[in-house]
């Protein structure tokens, strides 16, 4: 569904990414993880259009929708049609002024819906992510930041994209909350079979439900393996430190760190 190779990303001067490579069938999670500033959001910007990529190509065949693939100095398409994005503050992404259903709504505003239809589409995507009809009329500042982040995800959800981004979806959410809308991601990608890229920093979260994982480190792939192969026999020190400073955190148990039945990736 998404193949990047070699993708190249130079600002100012610096080399952000360099020769950056993954695959990533329809249906799977890929999780990009790494030290802070090593690439990761500037890899979904670049993937997005929001940075102009140096060098590489990409290719994008979604289910419904026109496929793109771009080769050699490329700027991206904004957004890739059929794909959205879910940010890490919920709050933030979130117009202040508007009520949760009005931001919903916004995702499908290019379909035209009439009034009844528009209605309609928001009280099923707010119930797909466990949240009421009610919460349609509440403005951000009168909800939870769980529930902000629920809203958020069915903004992505209304227009039954084939692929969403996510940065850092759960980092501002304490723990029961992060269980409670990993579950619910879950839970819609094997209902809608979405295609999930997300970036984090938890390595629980990415052994409990990645297929693929992507390590990055000074803007290089320092491993781009299935979840199951990298949880067992990481590709570098690098890779083999990550982990066992996890477990020493507390947050990569043994029992979830043995990811089964992962799915293998198609060549591009």
């Amino acid at each position: 569904m998404l193949c990047i190779e070699k993708l190249q990303l130079r600002l100012h001067g610096k080399s952000i990414l360099e020769d950056v490579s993954f695959v990533l069938p329809r249906g799977h999670t890929l999780c990009i993880v790494g030290e802070s500033g090593s690439g990761k959001s500037s890899l979904l910007r670049a993937v997005n259009g929001l940075l102009p990529a140096t060098f590489g190509s990409l290719s994008f065949h979604p289910k419904n929708g026109r496929p793109v693939s771009l080769k050699g100095r490329w700027k991206g398409v904004a957004g890739l049609s059929g794909s959205r994005w879910v940010m890490q503050d919920p709050i933030s992404a979130l117009n202040p002024k508007l009520p949760l259903g009005v931001s919903v709504g916004e995702s499908v505003f290019a379909q035209k819906l009439s009034p009844l239809e528009l209605k309609s589409a928001v009280s099923a995507a707010l119930a797909d992510v466990e949240l009421s009809p009610e919460m349609a009329k509440r403005r951000p500042a009168q909800v939870s930041m769980g529930q902000a982040q629920r809203a958020c995800l069915a903004r992505a959800l209304i227009a039954r994209p084939d692929l969403i981004f996510f940065d850092e979806p759960l980092s501002a959410l304490d723990a029961i909350v992060q269980k409670q809308i990993a579950a619910t991601m879950k839970r819609i990608q094997t209902r809608f079979d979405t295609t999930f890229v997300i970036v984090t920093h938890d390595l629980g979260f990415a052994a409990a439900y990645a297929d693929h994982m992507l390590v990055l480190r000074g803007g290089r792939v320092e491993a781009n393996q299935s979840a199951e192969t990298f949880f067992k026999t990481p590709e570098s020190d690098y890779c083999r430190e990550l982990i066992a400073a996890a477990h020493e955190l507390g947050s990569l148990s043994e029992t979830v760190a043995q990811v089964s039945g992962t799915k293998a990736a198609t060549p591009c």
